[in-house]
């Protein structure tokens, strides 16, 4: 009975703990978020092409560097983007993996908090993904596709031709959930 007692207030304990940094991380990216500037006005020009070998432009906050922010509107997330993926920074933002939405092949990572990218598989195929860098250049996407992909399986993540990938573990942990999508060309 005592032993069935500490296995019940170790599980509640871990629950606690688990819904108290996701509460955290989704205030610490909302904070943050409001700090990076807004969209410029939409105009019928694409956003100004990089030169491919140029980085993207990177803000300081509180010594984190942001490349922008990301909206998925179907799920009301509006979060920031970190410039470089670490797991520090998974818990408060959504990372970059790699690549640029210059070079039509960026790929973010976030932890699948419901504040972060937990609620992602239950997009459908049309749905509207945007990002606005730090400069205010806005980027739309559109979802194609959605994959589930094995946990070591760093090949494929990284494979095909999308312009934009977002990834985040399933609740099991041994899988990714990946929505690929295609820039909206106007």
């Amino acid at each position: 009975m005592l032993l069935g007692g500490l296995l019940i207030t170790g599980a509640v304990a871990l629950t606690a703990f688990n819904l108290w940094s996701e509460y955290n991380a989704g205030m610490r990216a909302e904070a943050i978020v409001q700090l990076l500037p807004d969209s410029a006005p939409q105009s019928e020009e694409q956003p100004p092409a990089a030169d491919p070998d140029e980085p993207m432009p990177v803000m300081d906050i509180d010594g984190s560097g942001y490349i922008g922010k990301l909206y998925v509107d179907d799920l009301g997330l509006e979060l920031p983007v970190r410039a470089e993926l670490d797991y520090k920074g998974l818990l408060s933002a959504p990372c970059r993996y790699k690549g640029s939405v210059y070079t039509d092949d960026i790929i973010i990572a976030a932890h699948n908090y419901r504040t972060h990218f937990g609620y992602i598989h239950r997009l459908t195929q049309g749905s509207p993904v945007s990002f606005v860098d730090v400069n205010g250049n806005r980027f739309d996407y559109v979802l194609d596709k959605i994959e589930t992909i094995d946990g070591r399986n760093i090949e494929q993540m990284e494979s095909g031709d999308w312009d934009l990938s977002l990834f985040t573990c399933n609740y099991r942990g041994n899988a990714r959930i990946t929505l690929r999508c295609s820039r909206v060309k106007q």
